[in-house]
């Protein structure tokens, strides 16, 4: 009787766990949009700090951890580059995509993203 009363117990237990589980992983994937977004590049510009050439380019996201990585991959071209950001929570959800850039010795530099759509920024290590 001790043994069924042990058993149950520890099935509720991994069951809670596992619940958990989901529901934070659910939760971090609401921040942000999962789908595959796309850029365009009118001329070249450094994204993790890597020269993308002109172009467009299409960004997955991957997770390593905690780690948030952008995929950038050119389409009908040859250029990919990984690119680490760290998740900037706004307000609200964005209405629009944007993209802020710098000027860095005459080069454009992918500085952050943000997706329609998405409670976060992505704001790109260099």
């Amino acid at each position: 009787m001790f043994q069924k009363q042990r058993f149950i117990l520890s099935v509720a237990v991994l069951a809670t766990l596992l619940c958990s589980a989901v529901m934070l992983t659910a939760s971090d994937n609401s921040l942000m949009s999962r789908k595959a977004q796309s850029l365009t590049l009118q001329q070249p510009a450094l994204v993790g700090g890597t020269l993308l050439p002109a172009g467009t380019y299409k960004i997955t996201h991957q997770m390593d951890g905690q780690t948030h990585i952008m995929i950038f991959k050119q389409v009908g071209g040859t250029a990919e580059v990984k690119a680490k950001c760290n998740l900037v929570p706004l307000d609200k959800k964005a209405a629009q995509d944007k993209q802020y850039f710098e000027e860095a010795k005459n080069q454009r530099v992918l500085i952050e993203m943000t997706f329609k759509g998405d409670t976060v920024t992505h704001v790109l290590q260099p």
